[in-house]
């Protein structure tokens, strides 16, 4: 009994789907179609594909990174910074930033130029180090030829002792 089931229960299968209808899509006569243009709808490839930019622009948005009086060590809150930046760079091989060292205005023009160079250097290391290829990743020096806070004071020099993370083009 058992194989005359396992024999009959194909042929009911297929005899049971051969006779379902096809679905068919409506068409339109274009001569009376509706004035409202159609939606392009992107294909389900490159729709999968983000570019990064968003998630990178993030990222650096709020990554100034701060250094002490005459140094160049990376402080933690920097280094969490530079993590989601490196995080996003790793995922996207096509994006690129410069590091972008700076400094307050004491010292010598030679001197700013130099420590602003050792500032972003270390910010440039550190993300080639957590894996993002050195090519994604420049850097320069502007000494303390860009302030963002142009005042005299300790609050102001400390502002200008920083790192700024751009995105390049």
């Amino acid at each position: 009994m058992n194989r005359l089931i396992a024999l009959i229960m194909p042929a009911l299968v297929a005899v049971g789907c051969a006779h379902q209808q096809p679905v068919v899509a409506e068409q339109t006569d274009p001569v009376n179609a509706p004035s409202t243009p159609a939606v392009k709808v992107a294909p389900a490839a490159t729709a999968d594909l983000p570019t990064g930019k968003e998630d990178l622009e993030a990222a650096v948005k709020n990554a100034t990174i701060r250094f002490d009086f005459d140094a160049a060590t990376l402080k933690p809150e920097s280094q969490d910074a530079l993590q989601k930046i490196g995080s996003v760079l790793k995922k996207h091989p096509n994006l690129k930033v410069r590091v972008e060292g700076n400094c307050d205005e004491r010292g010598t023009t030679e001197y700013n130029m130099m420590l602003g160079s050792r500032r972003a250097g270390v910010a440039r290391k550190y993300l080639t180090d957590l894996g993002v290829a050195v090519a994604q990743v420049d850097d320069v020096s502007y000494g303390a030829e860009k302030p963002v806070d142009a005042l005299h004071t300790e609050d102001a020099w400390a502002k200008n002792r920083r790192d700024e993370v751009q995105i390049a083009r």
